[in-house]
């Protein structure tokens, strides 16, 4: 077990070192000199060396396939190319195909092109145990009940026993899918735009933020971003009211049948979503504004907030008004205190194909638990500057900046929490449809009919 855990610690610091000298030049998400990939060789050749009875020669070639979001300038790209490279030292006789693709349309139109045409990658990335159901029943995912086994890998995992993707509530037997990242979502501010206008403490609640919107466009400021034309912005800025508002159980409940979009408590979440707008929170023409654009605009100082989970740490941490960038919570309502603690906590899964045999399927189980384990999510903290997923992470070492260790506080204060809100749903165009009628409405739909077509989409598929 000992010399078990030395090479491990071996296998971490080439990882960390090979990493960090590429960050350096490039970023996480850059790419690497020729020069560079060349010293990463030369300083990772002793290691591959000393585990080389990991890799049976006799071991037959595999190509592991996998789709992920992990790409183009997502800070974590570099993480998976490196972990891929680092598998494959171990297990020479494996090599990878990264299908990944940053864009989430592209993402969704990559992977139901992979599932029709029976092309499945050994490894996706999922949200939500819901959608999974058709999978599992299908046997297109795996069942990863076995990994429960290993105690020493589940135990330093944020949910120990995967229950979060226990599919036995919806008539499904096992787990399908690993967690890899809690990303809460937080309002970003300017201190300093506060402070032009006035505003000496971060708002508590939503009647708070309301005072702070009227402060700020009273001083010529814009109060927050939102680039509705990526439809996840408007998305997630929905969840987090929802949930604040009529609690995350609420909106399980309608992905059980056991309530409705059109109730008059969901109407009322659509309310005042819709009251952003005529409150002034947003710039005019919002929904013509991408998601590139509002990262840049408030980057610049243009506006006063944005609502996006903590990955953006990094993106704010290396903007040129860093110092003046904080965060808070996601305000309470007054009026439903009862859902204080309830968040928006986007869980990023991996899904594996159920259709593998033999040697693959053992390798790429063995891959699963490379890449969900405490040194990957080291890697992942200290060279991506990401919240890591587990709780036995060794963070020895890494100078962590105030918003980091903030970012960690708030994690360890979660209790309550849900993803997006169709991932409780079955209906796979759930999602397209709620956040495409919640820009509708934002162009002067009602919110009743929000409700309505949303409800619509469930009625006709039962």
């Amino acid at each position: 077990m000992e010399e078990r855990e030395i090479m491990k610690r071996k296998i971490i610091s080439v990882l960390l070192t090979a990493c960090l000298s590429i960050s350096l030049l490039a970023g996480c998400g850059g790419n690497a000199s020729k020069t560079d990939d060349s010293q990463v060789k030369e300083e990772s050749s002793d290691t591959a060396t000393q585990t080389t009875d990991t890799a049976q020669n006799e071991d037959p070639e595999v190509t592991i396939t996998v789709l992920t979001r992990y790409a183009g300038s997502d800070v974590q790209a570099q993480w998976l190319q490196t972990m891929m490279e680092k598998f494959s030292e171990l297990h020479p006789n494996v090599t990878f195909q990264d299908d990944s693709v940053a864009d989430e349309a592209a993402y969704n139109n990559k992977l139901k092109t992979a599932i029709a045409t029976g092309n499945l990658p050994n490894m996706w990335m999922q949200y939500g145990a819901a959608s999974l159901v058709e999978y599992a029943k299908n046997g297109l995912a795996m069942d990863l009940s076995s990994l429960l086994e290993d105690t020493e890998f589940t135990s330093g995992l944020a949910d120990p026993t995967l229950s979060s993707y226990d599919l036995s509530g919806y008539g499904v037997d096992g787990i399908y899918a690993l967690p890899f990242a809690m990303q809460p979502e937080v309002i970003f501010y300017n201190k300093d735009l506060f402070a032009q206008a006035g505003i000496n403490e971060v708002p508590e609640t939503m009647e708070d933020l309301f005072v702070a919107f009227d402060k700020l466009n009273a001083a010529g400021i814009t109060p927050m971003g939102m680039g509705a034309k990526d439809t996840w912005r408007l998305g997630h800025f929905y969840n987090c009211i929802a949930y604040k508002k009529v609690g995350v159980d609420n909106i399980k409940k309608i992905g059980a049948r056991e309530a409705k979009w059109t109730d008059e408590n969901m109407v009322e979440t659509f309310e005042i979503l819709k009251s952003f707008k005529d409150r002034g929170a947003f710039e005019e023409n919002f929904e013509g504004i991408d998601w590139s654009t509002e990262n840049a605009n408030f980057l610049s100082g243009k506006y006063a907030m944005i609502c996006v989970p903590l990955w953006f740490i990094p993106n704010a941490e290396a903007s040129e008004i860093a110092d003046s960038l904080d965060f808070f919570p996601i305000p309470y309502f007054e009026d439903a205190e009862d859902y204080k603690d309830n968040a928006a906590v986007y869980t990023d899964a991996h899904v594996y194909n159920g259709k593998l045999e033999g040697y693959e399927k053992e390798i790429t189980l063995e891959w699963a638990k490379f890449t969900h384990s405490a040194y990957s999510e080291e890697v992942r903290l200290k060279v991506c500057n990401q919240l890591p997923g587990r709780s036995d992470v060794n963070i020895d070492g890494y100078e962590m900046s105030p918003l980091m260790k903030k970012a960690l506080a708030l994690n360890n204060e979660l209790t309550t929490y849900g993803g997006d809100v169709f991932e409780y749903d079955e209906i796979t165009s759930m999602q397209d449809v709620i956040r495409n009628s919640l820009v509708g409405m934002m162009l002067g739909t009602t919110p009743e009919d929000t409700a309505k077509t949303i409800q619509a989409e469930i009625d006709n598929n039962q």
